[in-house]
């Protein structure tokens, strides 16, 4: 796990406002966002496959607010699916969807609503350190947000990561590359969010 206050520089969340939770406030600056799923404590332990405790684990701490899975590292990849790394919790080299490197991490859904139930927003992470997180252009940043809408937040698809479970929004950790596109990253993320939200 990587904390990271939410005044660095490069992080920005975005919540969707339909489905915003108590104790998390966007207006606040104490806000405690916990990376989950990269196992930062690393190879030089000799218990590292039991280093990561399980999601709900991690909701139980009253002092975090939000918890970005992290990462979406790969935004285009086999399939024209992206690719995501949750350490030993969840990645590519696990389960994934036929024609994809996508995987599949159905048992994180109830981990999931658990920590949304005790007030906990949950984000998926694009980017990191390693990923491969850019665009070409501003439509196809446009139609990346609607694939990580209907992969992970308020829309449908038949390879939805993390089962039924909806994420409140996304944690652009974007550490490298020009930056083109991300604007219109967001703007469609929002649209579609308040197009929801309207329903």
């Amino acid at each position: 796990m990587v904390l990271k206050s939410a005044l660095s520089v490069g992080w920005l969340l975005l919540t969707l406002p339909f489905l915003l939770v108590a104790s998390f406030d966007n207006s606040r600056s104490d806000n405690l966002a916990v990376y989950y799923g990269q196992n930062s404590y690393g190879a030089t332990h000799s218990d590292t496959a039991n280093w990561q405790k399980t999601l709900s684990t991690y909701c139980q701490d009253d002092t975090i607010n939000a918890i970005p899975l992290a990462f979406l590292h790969v935004f285009f990849s086999t399939g024209g699916l992206p690719e995501i790394d949750l350490a030993n919790t969840c990645n590519s080299n696990n389960n994934v969807f036929p024609g994809t490197r996508l995987a599949k991490c159905p048992s994180l859904a109830n981990d999931i609503k658990a920590c949304q139930a005790r007030g906990k927003i949950v984000t998926i992470s694009l980017g990191g350190a390693t990923g491969l997180a850019s665009f070409t252009s501003d439509a196809q940043a446009r139609t990346f947000a609607e694939t990580v809408w209907n992969l992970f937040l308020g829309g449908t698809s038949t390879t939805r990561p993390f089962g039924d479970a909806v994420l409140d929004g996304v944690d652009l950790d974007i550490e490298g590359g020009s930056g083109k596109g991300l604007t219109a990253f967001v703007t469609r993320i929002r649209e579609l969010s308040q197009g929801a939200s309207k329903k």
